[in-house]
């Protein structure tokens, strides 16, 4: 009886389950949907929401924030597509920087540099503090989108992520766990719970809430859990992609050593009297190698002091970060890196991975003949002697953008290395620097990223040991401030975290008269944000007027630019958050600047008849419809127009003069 009991109630769950899951919208969200349609063309995007299946209740509300980003493509594809999905954390997602900054963008430009023949597409389905065991889910779903080459980077959230290690590893129940909530009926349940629950109690730090799973001592079972998950989930990533034949670049991973601090640090186990010496002594050294300046002398002494305490007690991550400032100033690099790295083994908060992470990564690619784009020797290369710091890195283990740069060059040569899949010629990628202005790298973004970084390591966890690093951060927000022009200022100061901050900066700049910034600004912003409606449509608009404003030609590239955005209105047409009267005015702009004069007249004037549209737009509106109006004699009309919305804006003057002035240009 009881046997029957049990299996009515698991038919019962079942047959609910299979209920809901005819419910659409109900289950967690997919990998792909559908934006529109035109013909037999789809528009498809990555799902910006797929990521909170790994997230539950105030956890999830939190992590998902770091919502990845959402990519748009097209359905069918062309015959000629070259795809990449690149897998990991926040590292692939690019944080901080923008999307466009990522080395998933740097290595989609480089691709296509370097196979001419082919469209290439690299999705970037980096999410926020996720650990292997997620990564590997994710490359199951990813072979929905039908990629040529997967990419992995992960490794680094194995202690503090989303299904990171535990004490006592049972992958078999993680595995099942996880698949239970993909149920539907799991999902109801939890938003149901999710009603009932008191959100002003969630902590909404992630760095905090990751942080409070604790310290993780060398010598901790975490430690080798963490190890065999990584282990076992890349060979899952592996098993994965060879049963759907296709191939696989793994990455080893990079860290911050000669830089950043380490985020816990043991406590020394001696006698009392020991202990206070041992303090004594590290605190002194500390003292001298965190300023702003560090003498040689200074740093002997702090070098002498630190050795006294080793000789008690070496098992401190604090105490060799210090020994690795003391022999770098010393000019004792190889000791220096040495040190560093010893560091970072040592540190109780693991949030760079261990040293022996990467060396997991170089021998499962060994066994299964996987190529391996070897991130970390590469920056050994290019870093100085003592090890990676803040000139490739922007905190702990994410990368500045010549570090984002590094990473695509060297998974492009491990792509290189394929047998399969099309060759890339390498000796078609520019160089650095061409990608960074390609891309737009502007200094306003950097400006914030200095300043969010230097926020981050002046609170807990970080800010035990990184208070130098902070004011160091710190400092460089402020000369990066100092450079921007006062329209750029004000730009950042009216940002309200929605739109793009390029955009923001960009409107200033225009208003300001700063046609040549703007038009990078604006440029930036329809890179970062394609298909939406101002970092798409409206941008590429005001980019195109900041060209003409400086009086230059549009080229046969900026002119595919403008034509190509009038193909991609109708599909944001779908969007019932753009209103009709933006798609004409967007459409009307567009044609008026492909000199297209009659569908000009049309979207424009339709634009205009509408009174909330015309309010808020009033300029950029009226400007080429006066033009348009001009170039057919409609003179009474251009004027009445003038007068309605001088006398709605309150500047009849200013509405008057645009049209004496479009008049005059379309007479010369």
């Amino acid at each position: 009886m009881r046997l029957l009991t049990a299996l009515a109630g698991l038919g019962l769950v079942a047959g609910v389950e299979g209920v809901l899951r005819l419910v659409p919208g109900l289950g967690p969200a997919p990998l792909v949907v559908q934006r529109a349609e035109q013909g037999d063309k789809k528009l498809l995007a990555v799902n910006r929401l797929y990521s909170q299946r790994f997230f539950f209740a105030q956890q999830g509300r939190l992590a998902a924030a770091g919502q990845m980003a959402e990519r748009f493509f097209f359905a069918p594809a062309p015959d000629n597509l070259y795809r990449v999905v690149f897998v990991g954390a926040s590292t692939v997602q690019g944080f901080p920087h923008p999307r466009r900054l990522a080395a998933a963008s740097f290595l989609e430009a480089m691709l296509q540099d370097a196979l001419p023949e082919r469209t290439v597409e690299v999705f970037n389905l980096g999410i926020t503090s996720i650990a292997s065991f997620a990564v590997a889910r994710v490359v199951e779903d990813a072979l929905a989108l039908e990629p040529d080459l997967v990419v992995v980077y992960t490794g680094h959230n194995e202690f503090y992520g989303i299904y990171g290690a535990e004490d006592q590893p049972a992958p078999r129940y993680k595995r099942h766990g996880y698949a239970l909530r993909q149920w539907h009926l799991t999902h109801l349940v939890q938003g149901a719970l999710d009603l009932f629950a008191d959100g002003d109690k969630a902590d909404t730090d992630l760095l905090k809430l990751m942080a409070a799973r604790g310290a993780v001592p060398p010598d901790s079972p975490r430690r080798r859990a963490a190890e065999r998950d990584l282990y076992d989930n890349l060979s899952q990533i592996v098993a994965t992609c060879r049963e759907a034949h296709v191939p696989l670049v793994l990455c080893t991973l990079a860290a911050n050593d000669a830089g950043f601090a380490p985020a816990g640090s043991a406590a020394v186990d001696l006698e009392a009297s020991q202990a206070r010496q041992w303090e004594q002594w590290v605190q002194g050294a500390a003292v001298r190698l965190t300023r702003d300046y560090l003498a040689p002398e200074m740093a002997e002494a702090a070098l002498q002091e630190l050795e006294q305490a080793g000789a008690l007690s070496d098992r401190s991550a604090w105490l060799w970060y210090l020994r690795g400032r003391a022999l770098e100033r010393l000019g004792q690099a190889e000791e220096a890196y040495t040190a560093f790295r010893k560091a970072r083994d040592l540190d109780t908060m693991p949030w760079r991975a261990p040293t022996v992470h990467s060396e997991i990564v170089r021998s499962l690619a060994r066994e299964e003949g996987v190529v391996v784009a070897d991130v970390e020797a590469a920056l050994r290369a290019a870093a100085p002697p003592q090890g990676v710091a803040w000139q490739w890195m922007v905190d702990h283990v994410h990368f500045a953008v010549p570090g984002q740069v590094l990473l695509a060059r060297e998974i492009l040569k491990g792509i290189a290395q394929l047998d399969a899949g099309p060759r890339p010629d390498l000796d078609r990628v520019r160089d650095e620097g061409a990608y960074r202005l390609h891309l737009g790298d502007l200094p306003a973004e950097r400006a914030m990223l200095y300043r969010k970084m230097g926020a981050m390591l002046s609170q807990a966890p970080m800010d035990r040991y990184n208070g130098h690093n902070a004011r160091y951060l710190q400092q460089l927000a402020a000369m990066e401030w100092q450079r921007l022009t006062p329209a750029a200022q004000r730009g950042i100061q009216a940002w309200d975290g929605k739109a793009p901050l390029v955009l923001a900066v960009a409107d200033r700049l225009f208003a300001a008269g700063d046609f040549r910034r703007a038009q990078q600004y604006y440029r930036a912003a329809r890179l970062e944000a394609p298909f939406t409606r101002r970092g798409d449509l409206w941008s590429t608009v005001q980019w195109a007027w900041s060209i003409k404003m400086q009086g230059q030609a549009y080229t046969a590239e900026q002119r595919k630019v403008l034509r190509t955005t009038l193909d991609r209105v109708d599909y944001l047409a779908y969007d019932p958050a753009i209103k009709p009267a933006f798609i004409d005015f967007v459409k009307g702009q567009l044609h008026h600047l492909l000199e297209e004069y009659e569908p000009a007249l049309v979207y424009l004037e339709r634009a205009f008849l509408n009174v909330e549209f015309r309010r808020k737009y009033a300029i950029s509106l009226f400007r080429p419809l006066a033009a348009e109006l001009a170039r057919v004699d409609r003179q009474d009309d251009a004027l009445r127009y003038a007068a309605m919305v001088g006398e709605e804006t309150g500047r009849p003057l200013d509405f008057r003069r645009l049209l004496d002035a479009a008049a005059t240009g379309i007479n010369d």
